[in-house]
């Protein structure tokens, strides 16, 4: 169902969108209600909704029903996943083309899995917030830990975590009502989660959750949810949606102060040079770089 709704978004009008954002967000809701409930929680007539579910795609309201059913305990067997990609990565001179190919059907379809607002206010979140914590497990930890630098780097204080037990724990105890709390959660629903929820729930710590099969699993719960598109059939995982989706926001983030973003860089700069006394980076003109290559000889030794 996420994929048919990221295929036809953009030939949607404004009431289809809010028939689709809630039956993305609801599956739950959606696997059992009559069209006047989904009308009456999109705040559109039952009609519309009808048309909404032909516009998908299904033959009728009983098989949108199985659809979002089929959301609710989906959970992808990672060694399944792999058997399924090695049957497409038989011919290892078209694997590079195949892979990249999925990549750029990944990149064009982010923004239409992403409504505008939805991105706008995780941006107002991430940039009012005096510190925020990010957890990512598995797959979802590169894009954590890049989200956490990325953040710091223009200025603001971030800190990323794959830990659990006490060490969650501690993590967790630093949060405050000015936090926030970004959540990376591609696939699978974990316990940490839930506690990482409940607890800035507690506290009035707004959550962003960027994910692309959970929406259903912690909607009501958050304050943002932006879901990334299927990777389902795809060579590659969530991974590169999510690190774009990261890009976005801190680049929306610095935006929002573009002063203090580029102050954090000329500090940054300026720090690692007086670290490692100088330029860190091997100088790019041919002659000048062979000749820092070549080996100092000692004076005493000529």
């Amino acid at each position: 169902m996420t994929k048919r709704i990221a295929q036809v978004r953009e030939q949607l009008s404004d009431s289809g969108l809010r028939v689709v954002d809630f039956l993305a967000l609801h599956p739950a809701e959606a696997s059992v209600f009559s069209a006047q409930e989904i009308a009456d929680q999109a705040g559109v007539s039952d009609a519309t909704v009808i048309r909404t579910v032909k516009q998908l795609g299904y033959g009728g309201l009983g098989e949108l029903r199985r659809a979002a059913a089929a959301m609710l305990n989906q959970v992808r067997d990672p060694e399944q996943t792999l058997a399924e990609n090695l049957t497409q990565s038989d011919d290892s001179s078209q694997l590079l083309a195949k892979i990249s190919l999925d990549a750029a059907h990944l990149a064009r379809a982010l923004p239409r899995t992403v409504p505008a607002e939805a991105f706008d206010a995780a941006i107002k979140t991430l940039a009012t917030a005096s510190d925020t914590l990010i957890v990512g497990y598995g797959s979802a930890e590169p894009a954590a830990m890049a989200m956490s630098l990325g953040l710091r780097r223009i200025g603001r204080s971030a800190t990323a975590t794959a830990l659990t037990g006490y060490n969650f724990a501690d993590a967790l105890g630093q949060l405050g009502p000015r936090s926030a709390l970004v959540i990376i959660a591609p696939l699978r629903h974990v316990r940490e989660q839930d506690v990482a929820i409940s607890e800035a729930a507690r506290i009035g710590c707004p959550v962003v959750l960027i994910t692309e099969m959970l929406a259903s699993h912690f909607a009501d719960r958050v304050a943002t949810v932006l879901v990334t598109p299927s990777t389902d059939d795809l060579l590659p995982g969530p991974e590169i949606a999510n690190l774009l989706l990261v890009d976005a926001l801190i680049l929306g983030v610095a935006a929002a102060d573009p002063d203090r973003a580029l102050d954090s860089w000329k500090t940054t700069n300026r720090l690692r040079a007086d670290i490692v006394g100088g330029n860190l980076d091997v100088p790019l003109h041919r002659s000048t770089a062979s000749r820092a290559a070549q080996p100092r000889v000692p004076p005493d030794s000529r």
